[in-house]
């Protein structure tokens, strides 16, 4: 009948409103509550994710920015260099194209919700952790960027200036100091230069050209030259030297020798012997080894000097090898 229609539909208005009343009071409520540290732990992952993201894009943006400056056509720098830089790049894009990890959705339990939580804090952390790092590598790569753009547009060839000039006019042999200075922040290599020998007439009596070994960053190296008299076609009175090649710059590392021990012993007569004791960092091969003598008075002002071959020695010295060099002078200025 409608009256029990009515009822009826009384009855289940009530059931539907007691068991709403029992599903927020015994679970949205509760539910809610939990949610609260499952949200907290959200916002902090996506405060990570963003920033990881945003990383990630400048990452992209200055790896192509550094592939441009290293692909470019004539820089003075070589494959060495290059090819630090590209391991540089290398290890930036696989940073860039990492997936982030993703945070876990809210469960609908309520027992799950905590654990859940704590999930997305732990996932939060690798995230934190992954940004650190990417940001240490993006660092890198914008310092490596303005460090090579800066060395390229820069670029200096390296200088020449003759210290000390010294001629034995009845041997007719000649003898002289330069130094050759590298003006870039990285160390110089392939340095050709070319000497000319002229005579007091300027007419040119002799001259000689050779590759140089790689000068340190903002350093130099000293360079003795000369001729005897069965390479010299006249009496030198004065040299010029000039470099004739750019060179690139490099980060190769060439062995080490220390020098110790200097000794320089009066002979009488005005000649004198000078030695020193020499120790490889590595294993050198003597055919790759030449010497310098230059001999100082005691102002440091140059007053003699001379070039040392390798003699006597095995075919290699092994790492950490010691070996002796000596030198005869005679008619040396007063020391």
């Amino acid at each position: 009948s409608k009256k029990a229609k009515i009822i009826a539909g009384v009855i289940g208005g009530v059931i539907i409103a007691v068991a709403l009343t029992l599903f927020v009071t015994l679970y949205l409520v509760p539910y809610n509550e939990v949610k609260v540290e499952y949200n907290t732990a959200r916002e902090q992952y996506d405060i990570e994710a963003t920033a990881l993201e945003n990383i990630n894009k400048e990452l992209s943006d200055n790896i192509e920015t550094l592939q441009k400056v290293i692909t470019a056509k004539d820089i003075p720098i070589d494959e060495l260099m290059i090819s630090s830089a590209q391991d540089i790049i290398n290890e930036a894009r696989k940073c860039s194209e990492k997936p982030i990890p993703k945070a876990p959705r809210a469960p609908l339990s309520i027992e799950k919700v905590k654990p859940v939580a704590l999930e997305v804090l732990k996932v939060k952390d690798t995230v934190s952790e992954m940004s650190d790092y990417n940001n240490k590598t993006l660092t890198k790569l914008k310092d490596t960027e303005t460090e090579y753009r800066s060395l390229i547009e820069n670029f200096k060839t390296a200088e020449t200036n003759v210290e000390w000039l010294g001629v034995d006019k009845e041997s007719t042999v000649l003898r002289f100091v330069t130094k050759i200075s590298n003006p870039n922040n990285a160390i110089l290599r392939d340095i050709n230069i070319e000497w000319i020998a002229y005579d007091a007439d300027g007419a040119v009596v002799g001259n000689y050209s050779g590759l140089q070994p790689d000068i340190p960053a903002n350093g130099y190296v000293y360079y003795i030259g000369g001729a005897g008299s069965a390479h010299l076609s006249g009496t030198p009175a004065t040299v010029e030297v000039k470099v004739t090649s750019e060179g690139l710059l490099t980060n190769r590392v060439a062995p080490k020798i220390d020098v110790s021990n200097i000794q320089l012993k009066n002979n009488g007569f005005g000649s004198y012997t000078v030695s020193a004791e020499c120790t490889t960092d590595t294993e050198v091969k003597t055919s790759q080894l030449d010497g310098e003598f230059i001999v100082k008075d005691a102002n440091g002002k140059i007053i003699g000097a001379d070039f040392w071959y390798a003699e006597n020695l095995p075919d290699t010295i092994k790492a950490n090898g010691k070996f002796k060099v000596s030198e005869y002078y005679f008619d040396l200025p007063a020391l």
